[in-house]
């Protein structure tokens, strides 16, 4: 091995827990950043469809409601006829 390379294990053996600190810190801040965004995305999917669920239907925002009467008293006159005649 050449000095450069002793020299460079020399000072990784002699900063290894400083090294090996530094890691674990960033390993736990990016599954940290990860669970954050999970978390975000699954309380804006959970307020996407409260918001769906809890909506009213187009129209019935107004009061007035329009009322139509039919009357049927000719067409049960002509079913009656048909059901007569055969």
């Amino acid at each position: 091995m050449s000095q450069k390379k002793v020299d460079a294990y020399k000072d990784y053996k002699k900063n290894k827990g400083k090294i090996l600190k530094r890691e674990k810190r960033k390993a736990q801040f990016e599954i940290g950043a990860l669970i954050a965004v999970f978390a975000a995305f699954a309380v804006w999917v959970g307020f996407s469809v409260y918001q769906k669920a809890t909506a009213k239907a187009p129209g019935t925002e107004t009061a007035n409601v329009a009322v139509t009467e039919v009357n049927m008293t000719d067409y049960i006159e002509y079913l009656s006829e048909l059901s007569q005649s055969q």
